[in-house]
């Protein structure tokens, strides 16, 4: 019999178990979707863990960074006072708020380095310290007590502390001088292990008291000496932080983190010290708290001043996991009860057409895809929102706070409850101006960003780049979204590279960077300025080419260049191209810089100017140039005084018969005018070699410790009766008296020939001429003759001294003034600067050696123009030369004395000899062949005691002066002077 057929309103066969098998297969979807949702819950709990044990290593860096971040200025301040007192101290620590902006840390201090023999001293210093107190520290010991080489004493301690004040960091019979010694050796910042601090060193190791110190060495220098001898001889003590481990950990880490994470830190170093390892462990905070065994584990190195610490994170044992989120949650629940629904919309829709069941399968589909629509895009919101790096806000455009991520409670501090309730009024600084302009931005633009300075929960500040922007959220009210970022260490590294900048922009040296091509990436202000770029100059496209002319571009790419990427630097000597077209020479030094993988990051150059260096080198050469040229000078002064001698002789016979010739005849005769003439010619011929005895130091000059201003004041007076009316003269001359050592009349002279000099220099005679007399720093006399005459060019310049150069016309100057000048100073231990320049005028400084007032020096006998008449007493005339001596007993017998002459010193002496009462007087020559003068003078003294004798001679010097008062000669004088001195000085020999 054949099957019944299925009713209409059951399902046909093959449909009566699809409702089953829908329900099954939303069960089998929804346990799924719970698989996965577990499996994503661990992922998350994997990300929350690496991102809090992230959050917790970078703080702990962070934090032990701003206590390391204290001792340079701890350090500069310790450095730049010789001797802090309390209340220097006590300012210092109050301005930078120690215990306020740096949680955890449990003291600072500054230590003195005290040598057994200062202990006295500075034991008084201490108790004499009133500045905070007004007792001072009568009690004040070094503990502990006891004799020490040196002692390292802690002096300043904040919070005050007695049991640290005054402690000896180098108790024997504690290890803290290794860490000590260790600074003042390294000159940089040196941690300890794990160790007690002094104030607990008769304690056993507890968490509670477990303790780190950062230690630094003070100078009297800014910056430690480069030796590390040096270094721990100049050491004057130590600055220092310390802080307790369990209190850092509890100020770095929040109640969650505490809570949830295991953290193990030692110390790498102290193993192999012997010291205790463990910084810290979890245990600390809850007793018998470990770590998970089969939980997520990170392994961190953290460096600590000079010392590296392990950092162990996990999760504590028994830690609950995050719950399940309610979204996940009702998601699956919402599956399991779609599953019911569908498998019974299924049983009801079989039963319905065909029709109907495709419109419920199609209904289905698309509130699935719906609800896998709102799933993703609700997940995507909370995924970025909760784990975005930066810190994250809903807010209202009135300034509350309606949610925040994790990021931003770490940021300010405080849970999410705690932010909300701070709003905008409690996040942002009042003070801050620029909150207004970047809400009204944001008012008009929809968004807006900037920079706000921020406050945490805790009550520091910060600052932070902002941005926000409006929307208008579910529910339809104005919302804003504000991501906010710490940019602290951002402006601390931009202030450091400012820093860094402007140091390398004040060093005079060239200073460049290049990428690996060779392109330059940064030049510094004073290779800008060579390479004539300015400051905003962009430097594309530029290289080392356009920095050194060909050659040298050859020797960097082809030597320069290898040999740094090879070694690492290469020095030597090349020049910059500068923009004027000056090569300059420098010493230059290219290094090579790799990244952490060797790879060739940049190429950088230090170029210094070598200018100087040449230029000493010059000086050098034009020094050696000088002593050449000053030898050549004394040739021809040796040459000029053996010429002037001779001429001596005849400017003798010469003056001496024309005024003879002159005195025969009546005033009114005509031969007068040309006898007075050639009479004025040779006493100028006088003068002339007057000077060139003087140029070749022929002359005896009779130096005496004198004040310079009236010499010079009788010189000017002498000048100012002579210079014409368009020249003017003005004397400025120190009132403090100067004494020098000097000739009067040579001092005199140089006046004369320097001021002479200054007025032909002056443009027909029109100008003024300065005389100016003052003290120099160096302990000198500076005389001074300035005009504004037309100057000299550097070829003149170098010449102005040399004889018998002149730029007169012929006729019109000898070329010996400035000559005799150069000779008179420098014969008195002076020396001669000049400055002029064409159209600019010249200065000349006359610079001699100040002296203290001692006993003068013999005078040379100075012409004279009375000539007293003898009474006929008889003279003995000695001369080898005829013409002189016809001249001289001319003269003589005019005078009125009876005159003998003989041609040589041996018949001089005879003649004594024959008759000894005959003669009253002898004048002999000196330079005569066979017996001098002075030999004749000898004999004379043997032969005839008591008889006067004369010298006469063409030069006379300091030698012949001396020799001849030794034998008692009663004078000596030159041949040029015979007409005017001859009958005074035969006058005062016969006076005895």
């Amino acid at each position: 019999m054949p099957a019944a057929a299925p009713t209409a309103t059951e399902p046909p066969v093959a449909l009566r178990w699809l409702a089953p098998a829908v329900l099954a297969a939303g069960l089998a979807i929804t346990a799924g979707l719970a698989l996965w949702s577990w499996q994503r819950e661990a992922a998350e709990q994997r990300t929350r863990f690496e991102r809090n044990a992230e959050r917790v290593v970078q703080a702990l860096g962070n934090r032990v960074q701003s206590y390391i971040d204290t001792l340079p200025g701890l350090r500069a301040f310790a450095a730049n006072r010789a001797d802090i007192d309390d209340a220097a101290f006590a300012r210092y620590v109050d301005t930078l708020s120690l215990e306020r902006r740096f949680p955890g840390l449990a003291l600072t201090f500054v230590a003195d380095r005290v040598r057994g023999e200062e202990r006295a001293a500075y034991l008084h210093g201490v108790r004499s310290d009133r500045s905070r107190r007004a007792g001072g520290h009568p009690d004040f010991e070094i503990r502990p007590p006891g004799a020490r080489p040196e002692h390292m004493v802690i002096r300043h301690v904040q919070p005050e502390d007695h049991a640290t004040f005054g402690y000896d960091l180098f108790d024997p019979d504690q290890r803290y001088r290794i860490e000590v010694d260790a600074a003042l050796r390294g000159g940089g910042y040196v941690a300890t292990a794990p160790l007690l601090l002094a104030r607990d060193r008769d304690g056993t190791m507890a968490p509670a008291l477990t303790s780190v110190v950062i230690r630094a060495a003070t100078y009297a220098t800014p910056l430690p000496p480069a030796d590390e001898a040096e270094r721990l001889r100049s050491a004057d003590g130590v600055v220092g932080v310390a802080f307790r481990t369990l209190e850092l950990l509890r100020s770095v880490m929040t109640s969650e983190q505490q809570q949830w994470l295991h953290l193990h830190i030692s110390d790498a170093h102290a193993p192999a010290e012997g010291r205790p390892a463990l910084v810290f462990d979890s245990s600390w905070l809850a007793a018998g708290a470990t770590r998970a065994a089969a939980g997520p584990l990170q392994s961190v190195t953290l460096p600590v001043a000079d010392r590296r610490w392990e950092v162990e994170i996990g999760v504590r044992s028994g830690a609950v996991p995050a719950p399940v989120d309610a979204a996940s949650a009702l998601a699956m629940l919402l599956g399991v009860l779609l599953s019911g629904t569908l498998a019974a919309i299924t049983h009801v829709l079989v039963r319905a057409n065909a029709r109907e069941a495709r419109k419920v399968h199609e209904a289905t589909a698309r509130l699935q895809a719906e609800t896998r629509s709102l799933h993703e895009s609700e997940q995507r919101f909370r995924m970025l929102f909760e784990h975005s790096m930066d810190a994250v806000l809903r807010t209202r455009p009135d300034g509350t706070v309606l949610a925040a991520n994790a990021a931003a409670c770490a940021l300010f501090r405080c849970n999410e409850e705690r932010l909300c309730a701070l709003g905008r009024t409690g996040l942002v600084d009042r003070d801050d101006a620029r909150l207004g302009p970047l809400l009204a931005a944001r008012e008009r633009d929809g968004r807006a960003s900037g920079q706000l300075h921020l406050r945490r929960a805790d009550g520091s500040s910060f600052e932070a780049e902002v941005s926000t922007t409006l929307y208008t959220d579910a529910d339809g009210l104005p919302s804003a979204s504000m991501i906010v970022r710490d940019v602290t260490e951002r402006e601390r590294a931009a202030a450091q590279q400012a820093e860094l900048t402007a140091i390398l922009d004040a060093t005079p040296d060239f200073v460049a960077s290049a990428d690996r091509q060779g392109r330059i990436t940064f030049l510094n202000r004073a290779a800008r300025r060579m390479l004539g770029l300015g400051e905003q100059d962009e430097l594309g496209g530029i290289t080392f080419a356009h920095c050194h002319p060909p050659w040298a571009v050859r020797t960097v790419l082809e030597v320069g260049v290898p040999a740094a990427t090879r070694n690492g630097v290469w020095a030597g000597q090349l020049a910059i191209a500068c923009a004027d077209g000056r090569e300059l020479p420098v010493s230059q030094v290219i290094v090579c810089l790799r990244d952490a993988g060797g790879k060739v990051v940049r190429l950088s150059t230090i170029a210094r100017d070598l200018s100087p260096v040449h230029a000493a080198q010059a000086q050098q050469r034009a020094l050696e140039a000088r002593l050449q040229e000053a030898q050549k000078m004394e040739s021809i002064g040796t040459l000029a005084g053996g010429v002037a001698h001779d001429f001596n002789n005849v400017l003798a016979v010469i003056l001496g018969n024309l005024a003879i010739a002159r005195e025969d005849l009546a005033e009114a005769h005509d031969v007068q005018r040309p006898l007075a003439l050639a009479q004025q010619a040779a006493a100028r011929a006088r003068a002339l070699v007057q000077q060139i005895l003087a140029f070749s130091r022929r002359l005896p000059q009779q130096r005496e410790v004198q004040a310079l201003a009236p010499l010079v004041e009788e010189a000017v007076a002498m000048l100012r009766s002579t210079l014409p009316a368009s020249a003017t003269l003005h004397a400025q001359l120190e009132a403090e008296p100067l004494l020098v050592e000097v000739d009067a009349n040579q001092i005199q002279q140089v006046v004369l020939n320097l001021c002479t000099n200054a007025l032909q220099a002056l443009p027909a005679h029109l100008g003024s001429i300065r005389v100016e007399l003052q003290r120099t720093r160096e302990g000198q006399a500076r005389l001074s003759v300035i005009d504004d005459g037309s100057g000299m060019d550097e070829a003149t310049r170098a010449r102005i001294f040399e004889p018998f150069f002149t730029t007169k016309p012929v006729g019109q100057g000898t070329g010996l003034g400035l000559a005799v000048v150069h000779g008179i100073v420098t014969d008195s231990g002076g020396r001669i600067v000049v400055d002029s320049a064409p159209g600019r005028g010249t200065r000349v400084d006359v610079l001699l050696p100040l002296r203290e007032a001692v006993a003068g020096a013999p005078q040379v006998a100075a012409p004279a123009h009375a000539r007293p008449v003898g009474r006929g007493e008889h003279i003995l005339l000695a001369d080898d030369d005829e013409v002189v001596g016809l001249t001289t007993e001319a003269l003589l017998q005019r005078a009125g004395y009876k005159v003998t002459r003989v041609s040589s010193g041996l018949a001089a002496v005879e003649a004594v000899r024959e008759a000894r009462d005959r003669y009253a007087l002898v004048i002999t020559d000196y330079n005569m062949p066979g017996l001098s003068g002075l030999g004749v003078a000898e004999h004379l003294a043997a032969a005839a005691p008591g008889l006067p004798v004369l010298i006469t001679s063409g030069y006379v010097t300091e030698e012949l002066i001396a020799r001849a008062r030794a034998l008692g000669v009663r004078g000596v004088m030159l041949k040029e002077h015979s007409l005017e001195r001859m009958a005074v000085l035969v006058r005062e020999a016969l006076a005895g």
